[in-house]
């Protein structure tokens, strides 16, 4: 291990209270009505580098050299140098969110920290939250712009966007973020399965039954967290943990 990741600094982390609300689910069913989403915690930013580095150092099975590739694909910590080595060249990454996490891996260290992956409902909630730091017409014109721009070569550090009512940083600008119910977009449905009226939504008349058809930002957030598989490791995708 370097010297220069032993002595990183791990940023302090606070969990924020997220107060009780409603989620109105994406796509609309006969069933499927506003969901009550009772208070919880959330933690401020995502999961960085360096924390990750402390729950594989202490769980040597999530190590990239060692992790079953039933639970992450091949792309696992890609850019890491080695085991417990994130890298000299990575220096200022350190305190960027980790990515090339599977769904699997983002589970087990929530787990190690007596946390949760959020819910889908309870990512809304919190995510959809009016920023306090910024100035934009609409979080949906600010979400749009980011989804434009490719990814970056170098992925900032966390608390580098906006900060929301409630004390949240970067829950959209950053990184795409794993949910518990990731593929789930009935509150009632399999959080891994698929069904018929998931690849109803999927083809060009989807968008008849969605809860607000203005709502593209949302809908490519549906569209992504459908797309995805537990084992995928994806260079955009990080997340961060709930209680």
């Amino acid at each position: 291990m370097s010297f220069a990741q032993r002595n990183a600094v791990i940023v302090a982390k606070k969990m924020h209270h997220i107060p009780m609300g409603y989620y109105k689910p994406f796509f609309v069913t006969k069933n499927n009505k506003p969901l009550k989403v009772t208070a919880f915690k959330m933690d401020e930013f995502a999961v960085t580098n360096v924390e990750f580095l402390e729950f594989v150092i202490a769980n040597p099975a999530w190590r990239k050299t060692k992790v079953n590739k039933l639970f992450a694909d091949t792309n696992y910590l890609r850019y890491w140098e080695h085991d417990i080595v994130i890298g000299k060249k990575n220096k200022n990454i350190y305190n960027s969110p980790v990515v090339d996490v599977s769904w699997f891996a983002a589970q087990a260290y929530c787990k190690w920290k007596n946390k949760r992956l959020p819910t889908v409902a309870e990512w809304e909630l919190a995510g959809n939250a009016k920023p306090k730091n910024i100035k934009i017409n609409s979080l949906t014109e600010y979400i749009l712009g980011w989804y434009k721009k490719p990814n970056l070569f170098v992925l900032p550090n966390v608390k580098t966007t906006y900060q929301n009512e409630f004390g949240l940083y970067d829950m959209h600008g950053l990184i795409w973020e794993w949910t518990f119910n990731f593929n789930s977009f009935i509150s009632n449905g399999d959080s891994r399965g698929n069904t018929q009226d998931e690849q109803k939504a999927f083809c060009a008349a989807g968008s008849i039954n969605v809860a607000d058809r203005t709502d593209y930002a949302g809908f490519l957030r549906f569209s992504y967290r459908g797309s995805l598989k537990g084992n995928y490791c994806i260079a955009n995708l990080g997340f961060r943990c709930a209680k």
